[in-house]
């Protein structure tokens, strides 16, 4: 366009005009503030929630009381930095979603440009100038594809399927965060347990100590069995100490679960294990179907098959090709001349000819991610299967064990308080006692451990299904619906 001189004494009247196409653009920081999200690609964020909440935008403060299993689980969604990188990837493709859709609208740009010119003549002329001249032009200018073959079209459903993609792999990630919520906050309930439990064995060792050493001193038992009786103990008190540093260890696992330092402890109030579990009623084959439909890493992948396949499309679009519109509205204004104020249209088609065979392996490319994807899909969908099918063994295997070791616990007490009863009577030897008291101890942890592992195996049932978006899907794992 024409450069346009004018007098330094004259305000350059497109100066405003620039300004205020500048404040319409999306770049300048104001416009940004007040269009921070203009194709509301926010809602397809929370449309692909998947029950889950943005823990940007929450309050993750950490509470002072006892923590149930429920809000332990809402703090290690809202706290935990794997939740936080998830949200922010789906919330990073919804910000690709809208600059694909941007491409939809049309684009204005202003420009504008002012020249001085100093000098006591013009080199070619010898002219004398003024003491100083201006030169200024201005133009406001819109563009606009009409048609691209699809290319355009199949961007927006790529950066679509890629946010169901991101939202599916956020719901994914908050499950698994879920998951090692309810095994890290278990493993302390069963660690404490543990240690409740060698603190009894304990005290129970000491017990049978001072048993045998009144028994030794009445005459009536031998040094061995006071040496017998020691060992028990000492070996009580390993298995104390060595309780103690467990228990330490799952405190500093759930507190950083949980998103706080290591050195954070939490009291917990967990449920007791309920007298009578529910009976896993439910049919593998329903579980299965059901997975399969609402596994998040399943439709993560599914959405990037889809991604890839509209991708295929873009690639082809490369090599056709593509009609644009544009328009302009200049001003002129020059010193000695009569203001130029005027409009242009203009139609344009780009049509490529030859590109390298760049097109040609942009497309091969294509179809080999989507061949790549399907077999993503297809690995996971065997994967969730299996996933659901070991869950179920699971669970079925916790709740026998729930059962046996009720039974087991039961006898092993009684055991050890008939043995050291027979042993206080004169009728039982050391060695029935201690046999009693490990057995007892055995059958503890035992129960301890079961307890632990059912509660653990219901949460992987539900997470292979694919509803674990919470503490409450736990109650009713497995059982009929």
């Amino acid at each position: 366009m024409r450069s346009t001189r004018r007098a330094r004494e004259q305000r350059p009247p497109w100066r405003a005009a620039v300004l205020a196409a500048s404040l319409l653009a999306g770049g300048s920081a104001a416009a940004g503030t007040l269009l921070s999200d203009p194709l509301d690609t926010r809602a397809a964020l929370s449309s692909g929630s998947h029950g889950f909440a943005d823990p940007g935008a929450r309050d993750c403060a950490l509470p002072g009381g006892p923590l149930t299993l429920g809000e332990a689980v809402d703090l290690a969604l809202c706290r935990n930095p794997a939740t936080r990188g998830a949200w922010a990837a789906e919330r990073q493709q919804a910000a690709a979603l809208g600059i694909a859709e941007a491409s939809r609208l049309p684009s204005v740009t202003a420009t504008g440009s002012e020249n001085w010119i100093r000098g006591p003549r013009l080199a070619s002329t010898g002219v004398l100038l003024e003491p100083e001249q201006r030169a200024a032009d201005a133009a406001l200018e819109l563009s606009l594809t009409l048609f691209d073959f699809g290319g355009r079209r199949a961007r927006v459903a790529s950066a679509r399927a890629l946010l169901d993609a991101a939202s599916a792999s956020a719901s994914s990630v908050s499950q698994q965060v879920v998951l090692a919520a309810v095994e890290a906050y278990y493993g302390v309930v069963a660690a404490a347990g543990a240690f409740g439990a060698a603190k009894s064995a304990e005290a129970a060792a000491a017990h049978s100590l001072e048993v045998a050493r009144g028994r030794r001193e009445a005459g009536v038992a031998t040094r061995a069995d006071v040496l017998q009786a020691e060992t028990a103990f000492d070996q009580a008190v390993l298995t104390r100490v060595q309780a103690a540093g467990t228990l330490k260890g799952a405190h500093g696992g759930l507190a950083v679960t949980l998103g706080a330092a290591a050195d954070r402890n939490f009291e917990l109030a967990a449920d007791p294990v309920p007298v009578e579990v529910p009976v896993l009623s439910a049919k593998i084959g329903d579980l299965m179907a059901e997975a399969a439909r609402q596994r998040p890493d399943l439709a993560a992948a599914e959405a990037a098959r889809e991604a890839a396949e509209a991708d295929v499309t873009v690639a082809r679009a490369t090599g056709r090709p593509t009609l644009r519109v544009g328009a302009a509205r200049n001003f002129v204004q020059m010193p000695g001349s009569p203001n130029q104020n005027y409009n242009t249209l203009a139609l344009s088609v780009t049509v490529p000819i030859f590109t390298g065979f760049d097109t040609t392996y942009r497309v091969r490319a294509a179809q080999a991610t989507v061949a790549v994807r399907e077999a993503n899909a297809e690995q996971i969908r065997l994967q969730v299967s299996l996933d659901v099918w070991k869950a179920y063994a699971e669970l079925d295997s916790a709740s026998q064990q729930l059962k046996a070791t009720s039974a087991l616990l039961a006898s092993a007490r009684e055991n050890e308080e008939v043995a050291l009863g027979r042993y206080q009577a004169g009728v039982g030897t050391i060695v029935d006692v201690l046999t009693a008291q490990s057995a007892a101890a055995g059958a503890r942890q035992q129960r301890i451990g079961a307890e632990q592992a059912w509660q653990v195996a219901r949460a992987e049932l539900a997470l292979s299904i694919g509803r674990l978006t919470s503490a409450e899907p736990l109650a009713t794992a497995g059982a009929a619906r």
